[in-house]
């Protein structure tokens, strides 16, 4: 039987282990995620964040990002990369915009972003810091979350980069045979829960568990963008702070059940504040089924 100071050698040099492989990952592929901004405990989305990522030397990258905000702000951009061992992390930069869709009267930034590995329920993830600043005075512009996960072959083959509508070719891609195919899993369905109009862009959503405190995880997208990524539901809110396409007549918000928690189904209590009302709903999700609020933008 082991004793108490053998199990708490044995988690030690389990977690010694798994930190040095995380050291040791090669970057190489295609990460996809999301960025965002947090502001007095609210979290604003500002869109999603693909990098494709080379490796050329030993801790040395380069590649090609492109990032999504709106219909009218979105680009592809060049990237360099290189592993810190005395900061235990890896540092991004964006070196130049290689295409650029803005609107009028804005500017654009690039960003630098220290990113560490993470391993979240068994999911690898590139987290950390972005930072976007004045190439010509080093001013900060804005500083944002940035979380990126490793996409699979299966799931660069259905990538499509949003606004240019590009695809990334399967690095070392093989003809499949009927040997080798496997099924693919059936997606969930978004089953509406709420509906309701707006008049102005600005929508704040707080999640709470509801009911008992169980442990539920969640992952919200809204208009398809990530927002937030396997929360855990508690009595204390997480806010996230959203803004509506005004190019869009209908808005949806989605949230897809990371867990069952440890009372099935999924549960979460929703309020929702808009210019002018205020809306609390009990929403449910499951592994067969995604929640979603749909508003439909009423100008």
């Amino acid at each position: 039987m082991l004793t108490n100071q053998m199990k708490t050698i044995l988690l030690t040099c389990c977690g010694l282990l798994l930190l040095t492989a995380l050291r040791a990952q090669n970057l190489e592929g295609v990460w996809k995620g999301y960025a965002a901004a947090e502001s007095q405990g609210w979290y604003y989305g500002t869109g999603s964040y693909i990098m494709d990522i080379q490796q050329t030397t030993a801790g040395k990258y380069t590649g090609t990002a492109w990032f999504y905000e709106t219909p009218q702000l979105y680009g592809e951009l060049t990237v360099t990369g290189q592993r810190n061992d005395s900061a235990d992390n890896w540092r991004f930069e964006e070196i130049k915009f290689n295409a650029l869709t803005i609107p009028k009267n804005h500017s654009a930034r690039l960003a630098v972003m220290n990113l560490k590995l993470f391993d979240i329920d068994g999911e690898i993830v590139l987290q950390g810091n972005m930072i976007s600043y004045s190439k010509y005075t080093g001013k900060v512009h804005t500083k944002r979350v940035l979380r990126l996960s490793k996409l699979s072959g299966a799931e660069i083959a259905a990538l499509e980069i949003p606004g240019s509508r590009k695809t990334i070719p399967v690095a070392g891609a093989a003809p499949s045979t009927p040997d080798t195919v496997k099924p693919v899993p059936e997606q969930r369905k978004n089953r509406v829960q709420g509906s309701y109009d707006i008049s102005s862009p600005a929508i704040d959503i707080s999640l709470y568990d509801y009911g008992t405190i169980d442990h539920d995880t969640v992952s919200v997208f809204f208009n398809g963008v990530k927002v937030a990524d396997r929360q855990e539901l508690t009595g204390s809110p997480l806010r996230i702070h959203l803004t509506a396409d005004a190019s869009r007549e209908y808005q949806e918000l989605v949230l897809h059940a990371n867990n069952l928690g440890d009372i099935p189904p999924n549960t979460s209590k929703m309020i929702i504040l808009t210019s002018d009302k205020r809306y609390e709903l009990k929403v449910t999700s499951s592994e067969t089924e995604n929640a979603m609020i749909r508003f439909r933008y009423v100008k």
